[in-house]
Formats: C-alpha cells, sequence, structure tokens
C-alpha cells in the first residue's frame, strides 16, 4: 500500500488514498534472454536489502548448472560451426572427451577432476576463438563471467557474490512476482508507494500464459536484449531473435487489453552491443535497413543505439482499432485509437547502478500513468 505523508486537508488525504489505495503493478515482458528476470533481481537488491547468505548458497548449484551448459555448448560447437575451430594444444582433446562424455545434462557431481577440465579448455586459444563466435550457435550470456571465475567458483568454501547471482541464468518457465516500495515525491503527497512485479517466461512456448496476469496493470516495461541482433532463437534458429522482439513489441503495443498500461521499453544490454560493434559484427547484414540510417557525427556504437531506439519508436505508431457494440443503435461502431507514448531507456541489467538510475527515472512516469488512469473514470 502508499503510506501517506503530512498534508493539508482531509480531501487530500482521500484524493491521495484514491489514487494509491494499491500497488501498481508493472508487468516485465519481452523475449527469451532478454534480461527480464535479472531486472527482477536488481528490485531485490535495491529496494528489499538484496540476497541473505542462504539465498546465495541456494544458488550454487544453478552457477555450476551455468559453467557445465556454457563449456559444453562452446566445446560441442567446435567442429559444427562454419569453418570449424580447432584445439590449439592437441592435448587438450582429453578434456573435450571428457566434457563431451558427461553430455549436456548437470553432472551428478563436480570433482576436482572436474574443473581442472573446464579450465584448461577455458585457457585453450581454439575454445576462446569458438567462444568468440557464440552468435553462431547458442550459448547462455553468463559463460564468459561464470568460466572466468572457475578458480573461485570450485573453492569448498565459495558463496557467490552478489554479481554471481545476477549473472546466474534459470530459465523462467512460471510467473514470479516480487513487491517492494519506493518513496514518493512531495508533489505526489510522500510517503511511499508499494509496486508489485511480474515476471514471465519470455520463449515461444510460455507466452501463452502472458494473458493470465494482463488485468489491472499499470505499466509494461518491455525488455530487448540490444545485442541479439546477430543471433537465432533458441528455440527456432532460423529466427532472428531481435526481429522476433520487434515483432512481438509490435503485437504488445497494439494490444487493446494493455491500453490503457504505461509502456516502457529497456534496450538492454548495451554492454555486449558496444563489445559487438566494437569488434566489427554488423547489424547491416541483418537489418539492411541500418544502411540508410544516419545520424550526424554518430558513428559505431551510438549509431547503433539510436538505429534501434528508431525501430522502437516506429514500432510504436501503431493505431490500434477497437470495436464496441452500441445497444442503442444496434450496429458495431469502430474507434481508432492514437499511437501511445513509449519511453526508451538504454540499460544493463546486470548493473545494479545502471538499473536504479533507470528506474529512478522511470518511476515519475509510472506514477503519472497511474494518476492519469484514475483521472478518466
Amino acid at each position: 500500500m502508499f503510506g501517506c505523508g503530512s498534508r493539508k486537508t482531509d480531501s487530500d488525504d482521500e484524493e491521495h488514498d484514491r489514487r494509491f489505495g494499491k500497488a501498481v503493478k508493472l508487468l516485465l515482458l519481452g523475449t527469451g534472454e532478454s534480461g527480464k528476470t535479472t531486472i527482477i533481481k536488481q528490485m531485490k537488491i535495491l529496494h528489499i536489502n538484496g540476497f541473505s547468505e542462504q539465498e546465495k548458497k541456494e544458488k550454487i548449484r544453478s552457477i555450476k548448472q551455468n559453467i557445465h551448459e556454457s563449456i559444453h555448448d562452446i566445446v560441442s560447437a567446435m567442429a559444427k560451426i562454419a569453418p570449424p575451430v580447432q584445439l590449439e594444444k592437441a592435448e587438450n582433446q582429453t578434456s573435450v572427451e571428457f566434457i563431451l562424455k558427461l553430455g549436456p545434462e548437470e553432472p551428478e557431481g563436480y570433482s576436482e577432476e572436474y574443473f581442472d577440465h573446464v579450465k584448461t579448455l577455458w585457457g585453450d586459444r581454439g575454445v576462446q576463438q569458438t567462444f568468440e563466435r557464440s552468435n553462431e550457435y547458442q550459448l547462455i550470456d553468463s559463460a564468459q563471467h561464470f568460466l572466468d571465475r572457475i578458480d573461485e567458483i570450485r573453492k569448498k568454501d565459495y558463496i557467490p557474490t552478489t554479481q554471481d547471482i545476477l549473472f546466474c541464468r534459470i530459465r523462467t518457465t512460471a510467473i514470479s512476482e516480487i513487491e517492494f516500495s519506493v518513496a514518493l515525491p512531495k508533489m505526489y503527497g510522500g510517503g511511499r508507494a508499494d509496486f508489485l512485479m511480474f515476471d514471465v517466461g519470455g520463449q515461444r512456448g510460455e507466452r501463452r500464459k502472458w494473458i493470465q496476469v494482463f488485468d489491472g496493470i499499470d505499466a509494461i516495461l518491455f525488455i530487448i536484449a540490444a545485442s541479439d541482433f546477430d543471433q537465432t532463437l533458441r528455440e527456432d534458429e532460423s529466427k532472428n531473435r531481435l526481429e522476433e522482439a520487434f515483432m512481438v513489441y509490435e503485437d504488445i503495443c497494439g494490444s487493446r487489453f494493455l491500453r490503457s498500461a504505461g509502456m516502457i521499453v529497456f534496450l538492454n544490454k548495451q554492454d555486449l552491443l558496444r563489445r559487438k560493434i566494437e569488434q566489427g559484427r554488423k547489424i547491416d547484414k541483418y537489418f539492411p535497413e541500418f544502411n540508410d540510417f544516419t545520424e550526424s557525427n554518430v558513428l559505431g556504437y551510438d549509431r547503433a543505439k539510436l538505429f534501434l531506439e528508431k525501430k522502437i519508436n516506429e514500432l510504436s505508431k501503431i493505431e490500434v482499432l477497437v470495436k464496441s457494440f452500441n445497444p442503442i443503435k444496434q450496429t458495431v461502431v469502430e474507434k481508432k485509437l492514437p499511437p501511445r507514448d513509449v519511453y526508451v531507456h538504454h540499460t544493463i541489467a546486470t548493473d545494479t547502478n545502471n538499473v536504479k538510475k533507470v528506474f529512478d527515472s522511470v518511476q515519475e512516469m509510472i506514477i503519472k500513468t497511474v494518476i492519469k488512469s484514475f483521472s478518466n473514470y
């Protein structure tokens, strides 16, 4: 609930309570592996005192699963990508065979021998070259973070850091939620506002669940992984990830069920986008219209960032056709709703300072949306 600060009149109190008598409902939407769950984790860090030592320990198994999935996917891809990649040191083939024999699923245990093989492989130049070509196969974004920390994670007394928790990838298959409160600006009555944030799975098979949480949503945070421009879907390798994200966004933007909700877009994974552009990855290979996009004195990563923002703004211009039945005239009336306002932000979901800065800036917009929705009654 919204806590009340000191106000001048009883009518002010009543108005404040009328507007803010419930938690503000935020819905995180986006395709798979866009960073939605990481945003949820950041809200816990920023507004609910973070993760306890016990909660961190509970993630150790998942972190080790991330390590195994990463190294298995990399060495499996070496012979499959074109052209294939060879190990730098032929003697490291023993380590490849050890990992492949275990299969892609979680091993029964993580022995010292296991970690030795992983460390050996991660230090091999051929494995590193395959990692650099990870857009050609499926690899979780946390691979480098955890493989770089293999010596720390293998320790018997290892306790994950907050950053480890943020990078830990667990596929979302159910609807999860988190409730937290933030301070209200004095112009809105002061006190605190409760927020209820929902996270739902983004892969194709999970999207049918989205409709379950559409009711009463005040604002949508649509998360798009900006770095996905050269990757394919995990569930359909014929489909470009960023194209899919744009298509889903356009559908959500035009949904009459979510028309009253504020729309905020996080173009996420800006750090990975910058790295790819600086490595020479070409957006125009996947989005030819990038060649026609010009901004004065803007090149490289900044040009790519602005191009993707422009794409969002173009997709947001969709007009929604709403049909309603007129009981007096016994006719169906069609009405076109104008394009909605959309707020675009560039984010790095694993960077707590970045998320805090962005969320602070969108809080007021969300509160204004809630006030506007009440003024329409």
